[in-house]
């Protein structure tokens, strides 16, 4: 915590002399995360987390400088998994459609799973004392998420598979139209769309991209 009071997200302790455990690392991350996604911020301490990983308070503070730098670990971690390229772009000779059946799916399957909404609850929980939390949840999934997909989206345009004049823009609606009703119920905790339903939605959101960005049937054509 910094003097004003604002937070600060500490990076782990660099420590020279012997590597660190990495087994230590992931117990430590492991722990904190259950912990935290279980029962809330506020309620886990360090020494929760020492005992469930099975390490010393002394190891943990070795890595992070206090609560905040280890929950943000823990935050930045499950993102970076979370939005890992190849869960998303698989291959590059994939159909156009197919890939964004597959970007709607796990997107869904990111914004509206069990895990997703106790992290949205305990963002929401800390938002006022910790901004920067939920500032590092956007940066580190949603817009990385998007900013692969407006990649994907310029590459794909380049290749002469779509036709997509701003790639920002149209990758934010597309994942804002797919989320719809499906996060608004997950949201508020009501049962969530029927698989067939919701199959279809991603479907037909796909094909209104694809009538919407349709490759240039004449390339040599002025646009």
């Amino acid at each position: 915590m910094s003097s004003d009071g604002a937070m600060t997200l500490a990076e782990p302790a660099i420590r020279r002399g012997r590597p660190r455990d990495t087994a230590k690392d992931e117990a430590i991350l492991l722990a904190a995360g259950d912990l935290f996604m279980e029962h809330g911020y506020e309620a886990v301490s360090v020494d929760a987390v020492a005992q469930k990983a099975g390490v010393s308070k002394a190891t943990i503070y070795a890595r992070y400088a206090d609560k905040d730098a280890l929950f943000a670990a823990v935050l930045r971690q499950e993102c970076e998994r979370a939005v890992s390229p190849d869960s998303f772009f698989p291959a590059e000779d994939q159909p156009v459609r197919e890939t964004l059946i597959l970007l709607a799916t796990r997107f869904l399957d990111l914004v509206t799973g069990e895990k997703a909404m106790q992290m949205n609850r305990v963002l929401v929980a800390e938002t006022a004392r910790a901004p920067r939390m939920a500032e590092l949840f956007y940066e580190t999934a949603v817009l990385t998420l998007k900013n692969r997909f407006a990649e994907w989206l310029r590459v794909e345009t380049a290749r002469g598979r779509l036709h997509v004049r701003d790639a920002d823009g149209a990758a934010w609606r597309y994942l804002g139209g797919v989320k719809g009703e499906a996060h608004l119920r997950a949201s508020f905790g009501l049962p969530p769309i029927p698989p067939a339903q919701l199959k279809a939605h991603i479907e037909a959101a796909a094909d209104e991209f694809l009538r919407a960005h349709a490759a240039d049937p004449a390339p040599n054509k002025a646009v």
